[in-house]
């Protein structure tokens, strides 16, 4: 039974319209987030960088999850809810660029065998059941195991145990974590301007 504080809204043009305004500005301001993460990055504060750069991605995986549902048609409580959620948020993004990395490799694999076949292929742009189930079971399970989330929170507080002993410092967060970081962003932000009408930037992720 749905609790009372559910709800669900017919897809009307002015919610849709709504929907979309919220995408493109929740997409700009991850854009922003990035840029200040890469200069945090050229400055060594990779601590900063690397928090950034997730909150980046959290903004885009907004945009996403808004541009998704406007073309869906749904707007309900869970999809409102799921927007403050970081954890979800997250995992959306780290399925997006599991799916992505499927196709990148589908892609260059047909391409290839193209070259040598009088019958050209289309790359599928959707996985067989196995490798979708894969990518989903992934997914969810950052929901319970917010592994970047705990990674966002290690970049900008200093943690400590029951006993109260220290546990993590800021500045242990490396170089090599916040350059994974920014990347992971810039590819989640090229898959999000595909929605947005832009697919130059996938392209150009998918011939690396």
């Amino acid at each position: 039974m749905p609790k009372q504080s559910d709800w669900s809204k017919s897809m009307t043009t002015q919610i849709k319209s709504n929907m979309e305004e919220s995408a493109r500005a929740a997409y700009l301001n991850g854009c922003e987030l990035h840029e200040d993460a890469f200069l945090l990055f050229e400055a060594k504060r990779f601590p900063r960088s690397a928090a950034l750069s997730i909150l980046s991605e959290e903004e885009f995986s907004k945009a996403f999850i808004l541009l998704i549902c406007a073309d869906q048609g749904r707007w309900d409580s869970n999809i409102y809810k799921s927007l403050r959620k970081h954890p979800e948020k997250q995992g959306i993004a780290e399925a997006m660029r599991d799916h992505f990395d499927w196709f990148s490799r589908n892609y260059s694999r047909i391409m290839e065998m193209n070259r040598f076949s009088f019958v050209q292929h289309q790359p599928s742009t959707i996985p067989d059941e196995a490798k979708m189930n894969e990518i989903v079971a992934k997914a969810k399970s950052r929901f319970s195991r917010p592994i970047r989330d705990y990674l966002k929170q290690d970049a900008f507080y200093v943690s400590l145990n029951e006993e109260a002993k220290l546990k993590s410092i800021p500045a242990s967060i490396s170089k090599e974590d916040a350059q994974s970081c920014l990347e992971e962003s810039a590819k989640f932000k090229a898959i999000t301007e595909v929605l947005l009408g832009n697919p130059v930037g996938a392209v150009k992720w998918a011939e690396l």
